[in-house]
This record gives structure tokens, sequence and C-alpha cells, in this order.
């Protein structure tokens, strides 16, 4: 199974321990942009470039997995993901992860975006075998 996960810079180190888990669980990472970090300070083409990369990793992913709280690139994967039909897993520990500035991202509840809302070092723990939609993930 090829998976992608978008978050927020500050997830990289979680985002590394979940790709960890699912990596020995046989599945394969389209791309992983924690090993570049951020973009700002970049040129304008090594940014482009780096779009163009995590664009074709949520391209190339069966499941697009959002941890949030996520920044502006995490939700432009997120459309992205919804944009080409992808089943998306969104994860968040508490309710008040699903909204930013006190109002509700209208595209956490498209249809294909199954929302998840629990901790990501309690999904770290569990063996990720819940099928959902034919697919193995902690939900």
């Amino acid at each position: 199974m090829n998976y992608y996960i978008a978050s927020s810079l500050e997830n990289a180190p979680t985002v590394q321990k979940l790709a960890a888990k699912l990596n020995a669980q046989g599945w394969t990472q389209t791309y992983d942009w924690t090993t570049h970090g951020g973009v700002q300070g970049l040129n304008t083409e090594q940014m482009a470039e780096i779009a163009k990369n995590e664009i074709q990793g949520v391209r190339d992913a069966d499941i697009v997995i959002v941890l949030l709280p996520g920044g502006r690139g995490t939700h432009v994967e997120l459309g992205a993901a919804i944009a080409m039909n992808k089943l998306v897993f969104l994860y968040g520990k508490y309710e008040r992860d699903f909204y930013r500035g006190g109002e509700l991202c209208p595209f956490y509840k498209y249809p294909g975006v199954i929302e998840a809302k629990r901790a990501i070092d309690e999904l770290l723990k569990e063996d990720c075998s819940t099928e959902r939609k034919g697919v193995n993930i902690c939900v």
C-alpha cells in the first residue's frame, strides 16, 4: 500500500515515527518531505521542485494521511488528495484540532475524508489492523 503523510513542519518527528511504523508493515511512502524540512529561505526553483514532488507524492499514494494541526501546505495536499479522489484519513487528538480560529474546515467533511479524533501516540502503539474501505489503517 502506498501512502503520503501531510502535516505541519512542527509534526515532522511524528510523521517520521508513523512512516517508520507503516514501512515496517510493508507499506511504501511515496514522498518524505521531512528530509528537506522547511522551504522558507529556498529559492523559487527549489520551492517549485519541492511542491512538484509533494503533489506527485499525493498522486502516487493509495491513501493520504493528514496529521493535524496542519499549515498551508498540509491543506494544499489535502485539497489535491480530494481532487484526485484519494482516500484520506484525518487525525487530530482534540476536537479543537479540527478548527482553526474557531471555524471548521469544510473540506474535513468532504466524502472520502475519514476523521479520527485520537492521539497519534495511541495510533503509533496499535497494530493498524482495522479495515476501512479495503485499507488497513488505525482509525
